[in-house]
């Protein structure tokens, strides 16, 4: 076993979902770190399933690996339950503090305490002013940066704007500064367009990237199991037009850069290809702006309906809502869509430049009631500047008209199906660089009478219902974002509270957060509270993203002049609005040119997708179904059966083969998994049953299959069965396991052998053999396995023993890890499955 393995191996079986932890992922680079010049580790802070989906990391850790002489690795936060001596590169599996730089992708204001503590797991001094010069230099990006100064004493250099130049410059500086001191190479660094360092710059300028064929990821580490965002993201278009004034990333973004659609199709395909998701997503702040996308969709549709490949996009813009776009979207897979109208009265969203009317956000809900959808989710903001209960009347009835229109429409045209709305309410945040920066969030009691006063008025409105984000987050979030440097000192005294990872509910105390900031001498809601004069240095001023800041002072006044009548506003997305980007950055918007989707692609688009309920299997054609043997070592001791299950899909996916799928709703491949091995148990020969049209003998499977699985899997065997033969767990009954007590080192260890030897035939000899177990429901229940246990011997060292397994049989399966645990609970034990029998006994 790996020296690494074997020192963590007792935190890792501490840990809940210890994959996240070991690396190895497919098309991680892995590169080797002492050969390498200059070794940066990527860390995200928070937990690995929103890091490793994360386009911004997963694109600049492919654009520092694609250069030879450098090595870029990633760490995420640790989850409580996994205690590692050091936090580590999961590639390398190297300490943090041996890197040469530490970049934070800072997505979330809640996660600063974790970045602190991050720096102290790692090996590496908190606060930037008493480091070494031996230390690596720790940097932050993402879009937190753009206020970096509540973390301004522990980040050394600030990388604001988009990264994929910059991180290889900042590279390249960190190897040629090597044995410098390290304000000298701090001071390199913010010589670099884009990078700020507390007293060693006083402005800086963010950096823009062209958004070019060159500089997209077209492979990036797939995480075994499923991830937040799991499926390939392709960016379509950087910057957004539309100006909503409360919308951060409209703004800092600028100017818009879209991709050309000949592009688009290319890496997406190629994406798709190397990767093995079956799904895809379009990605852009406003991808219904993007002009090409309905003919881009549809030429990837020529190759991805066949395959099952779906398309989703971020929420329909209502002004931009298209039925041909929405039924593009759901001819692989219908699911709900989301619309996103922000504001209930027609006041609240002129104030906030929405740019649209009531009938828009009506026809848009009802023409997807009327066209087969039953579920769509509203997104609004509540407590905007000026909020009034009379601006949640206008919501409910907004949802009341709706409905009710909806009613109508069933009884007109006879529809089965119903309708319902989901409404979620985020709490306004004033964020920096926007028009409404210098505007006060609304008081929380205030905002908590608001959301009350509008769930009583729809709680007579049936399919309707209300959801809200955590209002003292929010104000949490205001006080962040519009921070200053004093804020460190209570960023330092909430991470040696120990706030961490409180970005999640089960670990966030808002009493702590609450009683933190009273000791630091000041109050959460006074300084989320606090408006600022349009004539006020602002503690961000000296971020230039390019937008006058007079232009920004008039979109504030701007906003609170507006009626209550629709009122369509200019944007950059029609027109230049003179908001000084492009001659400030000297930059200009970069548009696509038209594209017209294939003969062939119009012609798929035009075909009627069938109505899953009504689909039914051709007999015509033939299927072929086979019985893989493949093993499950190594890593991939430390996945669950789900993971398993999601890595084997995306393998079948790269391979190409034409594949059966299921029919409904949500067709996946015909694939059966067999039986479960528990996690941290090992194979020699789990059963795998596939169905595919492809009539293939068993080397050419292997041949297929075999290149594209992790390592420590292997198929060694492969079998053609009737299509109808019986599922694995039906014919396999029992399963032989060999056992063997874990050690650490080959030192003697105080449970050797013979001690396990005798705890074995202690329990086996008993007369009943009992295990409570909590049901689905959480009711525990205790069986008695006496007759789940077959033969046993012990050999080499080792027990071999059958158990009960599989379905079908009055005898209850046992799992292996269980009964160890009954022999000895406090000792691990290294399991593999050796092989399955049937009822006769028979080796299958």
């Amino acid at each position: 076993m790996n020296c690494f393995f074997r020192d963590q191996q007792e935190a890792l079986y501490k840990a809940t979902k210890p994959y996240q932890y070991v690396g190895g992922e497919f098309l991680s680079y892995n590169k080797d770190f002492d050969s390498a010049k200059v070794r940066f580790a990527f860390v995200f802070p928070d937990k690995y399933e929103i890091g490793i989906s994360n386009l911004g990391v997963r694109i600049i850790y492919d654009r520092v690996n694609s250069h030879p002489c450098m090595m870029a690795d990633r760490a995420y936060a640790p989850e409580p339950d996994f205690q590692p001596e050091f936090l580590y590169g999961v590639e390398s599996k190297r300490a943090l503090k041996d890197f040469d730089g530490v970049g934070f992708s800072l997505q979330y204001e809640l996660s600063y305490p974790t970045v602190l503590k991050m720096l102290e797991m790692g090996g590496i001094t908190v606060r930037n002013d008493k480091r070494r010069d031996d230390e690596p230099i720790i940097l932050a990006g993402g879009p937190c940066t753009f206020n970096p100064l509540p973390l301004a004493e522990f980040i050394d250099v600030f990388c604001i704007g988009d990264g994929e130049e910059m991180m290889v410059e900042v590279c390249e500086v960190l190897e040629k500064t090597k044995g410098m001191p390290r304000r000298q190479r701090i001071e390199q660094l913010c010589k670099l367009k884009g990078c700020w360092s507390a007293g060693t710059n006083q402005t800086v300028e963010k950096r823009i990237a062209p958004l070019t064929l060159e500089y997209a990821a077209t492979s990036y580490p797939i995480p075994f199991s499923s991830s937040v965002h799991d499926r390939a993201i392709v960016e379509i278009r950087r910057g957004c037009g539309r100006m909503c004034r409360f919308c951060q990333p409209g703004h800092v973004t600028l100017p818009i850069r879209e991709r050309s659609a000949e592009d688009i199709i290319k890496i997406t395909k190629e994406l798709v290809k190397n990767t093995g998701y079956d799904e895809y997503s379009l990605l852009s702040l406003s991808s219904n702006d993007y002009s090409n996308i309905k003919d881009v969709i549809k030429e990837l549709a020529v190759d991805f309906n066949k395959k099952k490949v779906s398309v989703s996009l971020p929420s329909q813009r209502i002004d931009g809502f298209n039925l041909e776009l929405a039924n593009l979207m759901h001819s692989v897979r219908k699911s709900g869509m989301t619309l996103a109208p922000e504001a209930g009265s027609q006041r609240l969203r002129n104030l906030i430049k929405k740019n649209i009317s009531e009938e828009q956000i009506i026809n848009a809900a009802l023409t997807l009631y009327e066209n087969g959808w039953s579920k769509i989710k509203f997104y609004f903001i509540a407590g905007l500047p000026t909020e009034t209960l009379e601006d949640m009347d206008e919501m409910a009835e907004l949802l009341n008209k709706i409905k009710y229109r909806a009613k109508l429409i069933k009884r007109e045209k006879d529809l089965k199906h119903g309708f319902e709305i989901t409404c979620t309410l985020s709490i306004f945040v004033p964020k920096p660089l926007t028009p409404f920066q210098w505007c006060p969030q609304m008081d929380l009691d205030e905002v908590t009478a608001h959301i009350n006063y509008l769930k009583e008025k729809t709680k007579h409105i049936k399919g309707v219902k209300i959801n809200y984000h955590e209002k003292f987050v929010s104000q949490i979030e205001a006080v962040l974002t519009r921070g200053d440097v004093n804020l460190c000192k209570y960023i330092e005294a909430l991470y040696k509270k120990g706030c961490y990872l409180d970005a999640w509910g089960e670990y966030f105390d808002k009493n702590v957060w609450k009683e933190t900031a009273e000791e630091c001498g000041f109050s959460l809601g006074e300084l989320a509270q606090k408006e600022y004069g349009l004539d006020e240095t602002l503690p961000w001023d000296f971020i230039n993203v390019g937008l006058s800041k007079e232009w920004l002072q008039n979109e504030h006044k701007e906003a609170f002049e507006q009626g209550c009548e629709f009122n369509l506003q200019p944007t950059c997305e029609h027109r230049c609005v003179n908001c000084g980007v492009c001659p400030s950055l000297k930059t200009r918007k970069v548009l696509a040119k038209p594209f017209k989707a294939s003969e062939e692609a119009e012609k798929i688009s035009a075909i009627v997708p069938q109505d899953p309920a009504r689909a039914h299997v051709d007999p015509n054609i033939p299927v072929y179904r086979y019985r893989l043997t493949i093993t499950k070592k190594g890593l991939l001791r430390y996945f669950s059966h789900l993971d398993w299950q999601n890595t084997f899909h995306k393998v079948l996916a790269r391979c190409g083969l034409n594949m059966v799928y299921t029919l409904g709703f949500n067709p996946t491949m015909k694939v059966s998994m067999g039986i479960a091995l528990p996690l941290f148990a090992q194979s020699e020969g789990e059963l795998v049953d596939i169905e595919i049209y492809d009539n293939l003998n068993e080397e050419e499977i292997k041949e297929i299959i075999n290149p594209n699985l992790p390592q420590g899997a292997e198929i060694t065997a492969v079998k053609r069965i009737e299509r109808y033969a019986k599922a694995v767990d039906i014919e396999a009954q029992w399963a032989e396991y060999r056992i063997t007590p874990y050690y650490k080192s080959n030192e003697n260890s105080l449970y050797n052998f013979e001690k396990f030897r005798y705890d074995v035939d202690k329990v086996l000899s008993s007369n009943e053999i009992l295990i409570t177990k909590k049901n689905k429901k959480g009711f525990e229940k205790t069986t008695d396995f006496k007759k789940s246990i077959g033969t046993y011997r012990f050999e080499d060292n080792n027990l071999f023993i059958c158990l009960k397994t599989g379905q079908g049989s009055d005898i209850p399966a046992l799992r292996a890890d269980d009964l160890m645990r009954l022999v000895n609970p406090d000792q691990i034990f290294d399991i593999t499955r050796v092989r399955f029998l049937n009822e006769s006994l028979n080796e299958m």
